[in-house]
């Protein structure tokens, strides 16, 4: 086992799956315990031990379109003293894409719930991926944009955009849809400069997710794990300089510790980047057990101790 040290660290949880929706009850028992384990995504039968002490921890990042099954527990972590902010995405894709994803009226309604509750500055809105093809028009983005937009543009300051990335696995799933992946940067940038536009008449400040090649007017590079904002909720200084993660080219991400596990999210939507296996993630759904140290399992904590931090 490798000990990730002492520091107080950002907790993502998580890029590789939505915790808030599918393990919940886990992520809180694992609070309480004071730790959790997560698997090395490149090595996944190694494991880390992260502390979730109180001391430890600078504030959590959930990532999430449906955060409903954490809503009740927010005030646990209120009282613990915790910091939080969620990236919401609502992207209201047709079923062909987002299979399992909440309906766009539920996810919502469920967004307006959670910001009237912490606050619109720790709800985030995620549009992204944003993907065009014979079917997702422009045109079909700006009347589902508007149509999203105007239900919860009061209750959030912050959007969060990004292209598609067309990574292989990607590309053979959207395939399967008959879905034409092409990246027509002129197509790409009217649309994301029409969204800037909107967003701004709404008091809305639009950052991208690791794109360092667009260059939209009223669109900035942007920190989706951002230890200012973290600093901000916790009225702590912050400290001169930050670290970064740099996970991909144009990432400004502050450094953190992502507790999640690939191959571990049920809604299976095509276009997701850490699952190679919908069949393999939703067994992992349905076999979890939230009384284990780690999503995908159980891990001793007795068998390395002078390893474990």
């Amino acid at each position: 086992m490798k000990g990730l040290g002492t520091q107080a660290k950002i907790i993502s949880a998580s890029r590789r799956t939505d915790i808030p929706a599918f393990y919940a009850p886990w992520l809180m028992n694992r609070i309480r315990a004071g730790y959790c384990y997560f698997p090395n995504p490149l090595y996944p039968m190694k494991f880390h031990r992260v502390s979730l002490l109180k001391e430890d921890v600078l504030g959590f990042v959930f990532w999430t379109r449906h955060p409903a099954p954490l809503i009740p527990h927010l005030c646990e972590l209120d009282q613990v003293g915790f910091v939080y902010y969620f990236q919401y995405t609502i992207v209201g894709y047709p079923r062909i894409i987002d299979p399992r994803s909440p309906s766009l009226d539920r996810a919502i309604r469920t967004f307006l719930a959670l910001s009237a509750q912490v606050g619109y500055e720790r709800v985030i809105w995620r549009y992204d991926p944003i993907f065009l093809n014979h079917d997702i028009s422009i045109d079909w983005h700006r009347s589902n944009f508007l149509r999203i937009a105007d239900a919860i543009g009061r209750d959030t300051r912050r959007l969060v955009v990004s292209v598609i990335d067309p990574y292989r696995k990607t590309q053979r799933r959207m395939g399967s849809t008959d879905k034409d992946l092409t990246y027509h940067p002129a197509a790409y940038d009217e649309l994301l400069h029409w969204i800037a536009g909107e967003a701004a008449a709404r008091d809305i400040t639009v950052q991208t997710c690791a794109e360092a090649s667009v260059h939209v007017p009223g669109i900035i590079q942007g920190s989706c794990v951002d230890a200012k904002l973290l600093y901000k909720l916790s009225g702590r200084p912050e400290p001169s300089k930050f670290r970064f993660h740099k996970q991909r080219e144009g990432c400004l991400c502050h450094q953190s510790v992502d507790i999640g596990a690939n191959n571990s999210c049920g809604f299976g939507c095509q276009y997701c980047y850490a699952t190679s296996n919908h069949e393999r993630a939703v067994d992992t759904v349905r076999y979890h057990n939230p009384a284990w140290s780690c999503i995908t399992q159980h891990v001793q904590v007795d068998e390395h101790p002078a390893q474990i931090s």
